[in-house]
């Protein structure tokens, strides 16, 4: 497989590995998947999956393509137990699952022997390229050198490293070192994650900045204009109940940033992460329908509860919304015009139309970069 080339590709959605997300990758047309590096997060697919299920997943959805793998280290949530008729075999046997995935978690951030455990992983997938991994650079370093040292003498001759508002500022002189050992910065991708939200633009925005300025600083002059890095952040939460269009404010954090040092652009492929400390589930539900725009979405969110009619009700108000766009072609948005001519089957599912929502994103994405670079070139 030729050697990836980081600035060939203008998007990088970060996917974890829920069946929503794996579906609205899987529904992307072939010219789609050509066009993005996507960073893959293994992360438990659903409640009392285990750690194997997840890498056969993501093997299985990827093959030999490339992409960047990383690792979600959230805990799989404890089994939830019900205040009355508490069947006590049943959450043993979830906290049991739960407990295994995360005993297989752990070890897979253990630092020892330059964490072999993930290196032992990553090889499993012919076109990743991993994401170093580590908790406590200050107590890592050596770790982490070993880590890179051990993937690159395993053939491995691209690698990732990523940083978030939380990571400590000891990783910069590592990143650093880490890149004197390579050919060139041109093999390393920095992932820049601003995180997920709304607020506090202007810090995430001052984050990325200095984030790059700080790898920069440890680097030979000779590779600074060599590296590349991608500003990662998504701003699709919970929308409130009257919304309609509901605006992202990524590419403007991207944007901003950029002003500072030419970043790639990468999101949540617009889907909110929840963080779970049970494994309840509610039993009721909205239907929702959401389509994509090139910096916001429509939302439509049904008011009755657990009602399958409200995608079919939801796709036509899209349809006959003043800002609806019909200027692209994916799985996702044939769902939604379907279900907008009452053709619901086999799609009466949450899952399918959160699957919709990130696939028309990811198209939307895609053209608009693509769209994006056309008219920087004109100028």
């Amino acid at each position: 497989m030729p050697a990836v080339d980081f600035r060939q590709f203008t998007y990088y959605p970060c996917l974890q590995c829920s069946e929503p997300e794996q579906i609205a990758y899987r529904e992307l047309s072939e010219e789609d998947k050509d066009a993005i590096l996507p960073i893959v997060e293994l992360s438990q697919i659903k409640n009392e999956s285990s750690f194997d299920s997840t890498v056969d997943a993501v093997r299985g959805l990827f093959g030999e393509r490339p992409f960047i793998l990383d690792l979600c280290k959230d805990a799989a949530p404890e089994a939830y137990v019900p205040k009355t008729n508490v069947d006590h075999a049943k959450v043993a046997k979830l906290q049991k699952a739960q407990d295994d995935y995360n005993a297989a978690l752990l070890a897979h951030i253990i630092p020892t022997d330059g964490f072999a455990k993930w290196r032992e992983c990553a090889s499993q997938f012919k076109g990743a390229i991993p994401v170093l991994q580590f908790t406590d650079p200050a107590s890592q370093s050596k770790s982490i050198l070993r880590q890179a040292a051990q993937f690159w003498k395993a053939g491995v001759d691209r690698l990732a490293i990523r940083v978030t508002p939380e990571t400590s500022e000891e990783i910069f002189p590592i990143i650093g070192q880490i890149v004197v050992f390579l050919d060139s910065a041109e093999q390393l991708l920095l992932i820049v994650d601003c995180g997920q939200g709304r607020q506090q633009i202007s810090e995430r925005i001052e984050f990325a900045k200095r984030s790059a300025a700080r790898v920069l600083e440890e680097l030979d002059p000779s590779q600074v204009l060599k590296l590349s890095a991608v500003c990662l952040h998504d701003s699709y939460t919970s929308p409130p109940e009257s919304a309609k269009i509901y605006e992202s404010r990524s590419r403007e954090l991207w944007r901003e940033a950029s002003t500072g040092f030419p970043f790639l652009f990468g999101d949540y492929g617009g889907h909110r992460r929840w963080k779970k400390s049970t494994t309840y589930m509610p039993g009721d539900w909205k239907a929702q329908v959401v389509y994509a725009l090139p910096e916001s979405w429509i939302i439509y969110r049904h008011d009755n509860a657990q009602d399958p009619q409200g995608w079919i009700v939801g796709s036509k108000a899209i349809l006959e919304h003043a800002s609806f766009d019909d200027g692209f072609n994916c799985w996702g948005s044939q769902l939604v015009k379907s279900a907008a001519i009452g053709k619901l089957d086999p799609y009466g599912s949450a899952r399918f139309w959160h699957a919709a929502k990130i696939n028309m994103h990811l198209h939307r994405q895609i053209r608009y970069t693509d769209e994006a670079a056309e008219g920087s070139d004109e100028i």
